[in-house]
């Protein structure tokens, strides 16, 4: 016990050091995105100073990126001097989306009497820098760059408490009471890692899924219009990962008279990997060709070429896991505490605590009754592989939504690209290895399987009982078979501030093996418990473990180790010498 103690406080130093590493490693980030939030911020404390604007059209020149950006002119006066202003962010960038600068300018056109066709001699405040009256923007940065920035934050933020709960987890006031009301180890990183699942669900739920479905469903009304295409063209986005591929349709349409323009294609936007159906959608659209859209009747800036949500739809789902990963989460770590401070040591043997043990104990084999030895197979197997889908599938939506945002650029936005990538590797390798691990509980679903009885009757120290096997089901011939008696040891040490769990097998006894084909098939065997045996039992920081453990050795496919536990009961007092 000593040397298992040791193991577990040198392994707890370790990771104490790796948290720190982490911590260090991640702070990069949070503090990058909080730079990233600052700088989109700074604008909102600049002075607002009355303005006229005297120009605002949109200019189109598809050779540029971004293709579209706003041609604008205004005047304002600072001191009694007056400046002019060309900017209408503080970034002064464009946009690959005319809907978005559209969306602006039909805003500063709203008048008494209706919408302007143009924007000349239009009253309204711009932004003007403290102590530099000539830096001026006629709006504060937008909003898709304080979500990036308040994102990457998050992200950083998240990993920079996952470090912290590595280095203090297992250390302080908290961790101690944690261990005491249910010895629940690495609470903290538990909480956090559930909380992360659960609040990145509830922001793409919140956050895309439904603004996006209220918007498909506020499709279905609006009106078809003939629009003539101005340029038709797959715009490519390249970034440290590959190139992925967008539909970029331009056209122009009339409402009430009135010429609009627009590019949205579909509900959804960005982009993608393949090309091939792209092209094939451009082709079928050269310039100055005609084509329907639809466009909102109330916003009519607003069109779309292709409202329906397609296969995309099913992206609504992908949210769900996440969000139930957490809830669950949560729930379980949160029961199993209260349950363990609950939980106390029997103060007397008899069947009584021993039923209480066995109660606690939800794996035991109920004896008389044929059990499957192991878990369900098919269970892991899908868990596993739902898991691996939605961590993967995070992944590619998280590395395309914002990791190509921010290595893209020149500088600055590539070291932080390859900082990013080099960042990313580990969770990339753990897709990867989940990735195998389903490949492996895919093969396991083929390995042989088998039943295990235990003989009705009290099994107690000394007493012996049939335990029975037969197989099942599954491919392949066993090489070698051996059924095993195991008895274990867990206990959870306090150590000043400090909280470790040793681990030891006290027995472990061969009960049967055979390389012998026709008996691995089905047979029996007597099962006694040592006449020194310590009895079943779970306490709060206690526990002993008794199991029957199933080993098969099958050639080009898993090994079949499946255990279950078994509930040794203590003499009743009348049993007692």
């Amino acid at each position: 016990m000593e040397a298992g103690h040791s193991s577990e406080s040198s392994i707890g130093c370790a990771g104490r050091f790796f948290g720190i590493c982490w911590t260090a490693f991640s702070s990069i980030f949070l503090c990058f995105g909080l730079w990233m939030t600052w700088g989109a911020l700074e604008a909102w404390k600049w002075e607002s100073v009355p303005c006229v604007i005297d120009r605002f059209e949109i200019v189109a020149d598809q050779k540029k990126d971004p293709a579209f950006r706003a041609d604008l002119a205004y005047r304002y006066k600072v001191d009694g001097r007056e400046y002019t202003g060309t900017r209408l962010w503080k970034e002064d960038k464009g946009s690959d989306k005319y809907e978005e600068l559209a969306k602006v300018r039909e805003q500063l056109a709203q008048g008494p009497e209706g919408s302007l066709a143009n924007l000349t001699n239009v009253q309204t405040e711009c932004r003007v820098k403290p102590g530099e009256p000539e830096t001026s923007a006629l709006m504060p940065s937008g909003s898709g760059q304080i979500w990036g920035g308040l994102i990457f934050a998050a992200f950083g933020g998240f990993f920079v408490l996952i470090g912290i709960g590595l280095i203090f987890g297992g250390t302080g006031k908290s961790a101690k009471t944690v261990s005491k009301k249910g010895g629940t180890e690495n609470f903290f990183a538990a909480v956090m890692a559930f909380l992360f699942f659960g609040c990145a669900g509830l922001g793409l739920l919140f956050g895309l899924i439904i603004p996006k479905a209220a918007e498909w469903v506020a499709m279905r009304g609006w009106q078809e219009t003939e629009a003539e295409v101005i340029w038709s063209r797959v715009r490519s986005k390249s970034d440290s990962d590959g190139t992925t591929y967008a539909v970029d349709l331009f056209y122009r349409y009339q409402v009430d008279g009135r010429e609009y323009r627009s590019n949205r294609y579909d509900l959804l936007g960005g982009s993608s990997s393949g090309s091939k159906g792209k092209h094939e959608v451009t082709r079928a659209h050269p310039p100055e060709s005609k084509l329907t859209v639809f466009v909102d009747p109330d916003e009519p800036w607003r069109a779309v070429v292709k409202r329906s949500a397609g296969w995309w739809g099913l992206f609504a789902l992908f949210p769900l896991p996440f969000i139930a990963v957490g809830a669950g989460g949560l729930w379980t770590i949160f029961k199993k505490r209260r349950e363990g401070a609950s939980v106390s040591l029997p103060r007397s043997s008899g069947k009584g605590a021993a039923v209480r043990a066995h109660r606690i104990a939800a794996k035991s084999l109920e004896p008389g009754k044929w059990t499957r030895a192991g878990s369900s197979r098919i269970g892991g197997f899908i868990g596993l592989t739902v898991f691996a889908l939605f961590w993967n599938g995070f992944l590619f939506f998280f590395q395309r939504s914002l990791w190509g945002d921010v290595g893209s650029g020149d500088g600055f936005g590539k070291a932080i690209g390859g900082v990013f990538t080099l960042f990313m590797i580990p969770f990339f390798l753990i897709g990867i290895g989940l990735a195998v691990g389903v490949v492996y509980a895919f093969a396991s679903l083929f390995a042989p399987r088998f039943e295990i009885q235990l003989a009705a009757g009290d099994l107690k120290p000394g007493r012996s009982v049939r335990l029975q096997w037969r197989r099942a089901g599954g491919r392949g011939q066993p090489k070698d078979f051996a059924l095993l008696l195991v008895g274990r040891e867990e206990a959870t040490y306090s150590q000043g501030s400090s909280n470790s769990t040793a681990r030891s097998v006290f027995h472990e006894e061969v009960l049967f093996e055979t390389t012998i084909p026709q008996a691995m098939e089905a047979g029996s065997v007597s099962l006694k418990i040592p006449d020194d045996a310590v009895p079943t039992f779970n306490g709060t920081h206690n526990r002993i473990v008794w199991r029957a453990c199933l080993h098969a050795k099958v050639p080009w496919l898993p090994d079949a180790r499946d255990e279950r536990e078994i509930l040794v009961l203590p003499f009743d007092a009348t049993e007692l010498p």
